[in-house]
């Protein structure tokens, strides 16, 4: 999508009567000369009125918002709107319609984000964006208490964008967010963690992270405040698993219940937190025990908290140089060990199979059947 595909649908609009501005992060990226992945546009006209006109599919009638095809490209649209009570600390109860701009653009959340454009390319500020653009600042529009109240995800948001764009935060916007942090716990989750995402994926991350730790935000985020507090020292740019993997083996290899990660994403998290608690340097029985993957991970996050060398050449290395993968690799198998020694099958199969992957992973056996045969019947209590 682009900026002219929206100017097109515009000026659309404009044919028919309407009044219609790109609004929010595309006009500002494009003012910051940035890449413009989305390109909203807010209108007075209905949401039944767009669908008349464009091929739209209703995203989010109940806030007025449709979505429309245009040129192989989607827009959203959104009318302009009023919001009422927020009770969730996210959502309006309602909205109601407005015949004014403005009106729209002072519900928003922060002044970068309220810049409009018109069909022209002409740029319209309500909200004194422009000046917090050029003074790289980042303010919310109106009371920041009000709009945090709203949507209590905006404070996560004013993170992302300093990690995104390198600006600071405004002072009064940041003290709103040390008052208000509590409210980020009633969020759901699942928002919180795609915020956090964002965040991490940004190029002034290492600033976002100490405004975190300025505001205290990091406190209310269970299991990640000595990661964030460690990584506002030492880190500008991390790895989405390395920094969750991080910060939870800094909180002794425990991932705090409020989390909903998938749970292959936990399991994984889990696993190499503890891992790279438990060992600095990766052993054969590590990979074997483990998998490749969670041991270059556990390396990784040993690395970052300054605890090895990264070690990713070696560890593969050492992990195609494996004998065996699984006891299944033994060429003694579990069925030849009780023909062997007439024994019935038991824990005892087990327990000398455990014995024989060591001795095999350290070189001190080869994974030859006479071989361990030999061994099976030397050490036969």
């Amino acid at each position: 999508m682009s900026i002219q595909g929206a100017i097109k649908i515009i000026k659309i609009l404009k044919r028919e009567g309407f009044e219609a501005y790109v609004v929010g992060g595309a006009v500002r990226d494009h003012l910051l000369h940035l890449p413009i992945n989305d390109v909203d546009i807010t209108t007075n006209a209905k949401p039944h009125q767009v669908s008349k006109l464009f091929k739209a599919k209703p995203t989010g009638l109940k806030y007025g918002t449709v979505t429309i095809l245009f040129q192989d490209d989607q827009y959203e649209v959104t009318t302009y709107r009023l919001d009422g009570e927020y009770k969730d600390n996210r959502h309006p109860e309602e909205i109601t319609y407005s015949e004014e701009v403005i009106e729209d653009v002072k519900r928003r959340d922060f002044t970068i984000n309220g810049l409009l454009m018109d069909s022209e390319m002409n740029i319209i500020d309500y909200v004194d964006g422009k000046a917090d653009l050029e003074a790289k600042v980042i303010r919310a529009i109106g009371d920041p208490y009000q709009r945090f109240n709203e949507d209590a995800l905006r404070m996560l948001r004013a993170f992302y964008f300093q990690a995104k764009l390198g600006f600071q935060i405004d002072r009064q916007t940041r003290n709103a967010i040390s008052e208000l942090k509590d409210q980020i716990t009633n969020i759901a989750n699942e928002r919180v963690i795609a915020e956090l995402v964002k965040t991490l994926k940004s190029k002034y991350l290492r600033r976002a992270f100490k405004s975190m730790v300025t505001t205290g935000v990091h406190q209310v985020l269970p299991g990640l405040e000595k990661g964030i507090e460690y990584f506002s020292e030492h880190a500008d740019k991390l790895f989405v698993e390395v920094f969750f993997t991080a910060a939870f083996a800094l909180n002794q290899g425990v991932i705090p219940d409020v989390w909903k990660f998938s749970n292959k994403h936990k399991h994984r998290y889990q696993v190499a937190s503890q891992l790279a608690n438990q060992k600095t340097a990766i052993s054969a029985m590590d990979l074997y025990q483990y998998g490749l993957e969670l041991c270059l991970l556990a390396n990784k996050v040993n690395y970052v908290l300054g605890r090895a060398k990264l070690q990713g050449a070696e560890i593969q290395k050492k992990y195609h140089e494996l004998p065996i993968t699984s006891e299944v690799d033994l060429k003694l198998r579990a069925a030849d060990m009780i023909e062997i020694t007439g024994k019935k099958a038991g824990a005892w199969v087990k327990q000398i199979q455990k014995q024989m992957v060591i001795e095999v992973l350290e070189h001190h056996l080869k994974n030859e059947y006479e071989v361990l045969k030999t061994y099976l019947i030397n050490h036969l209590e």
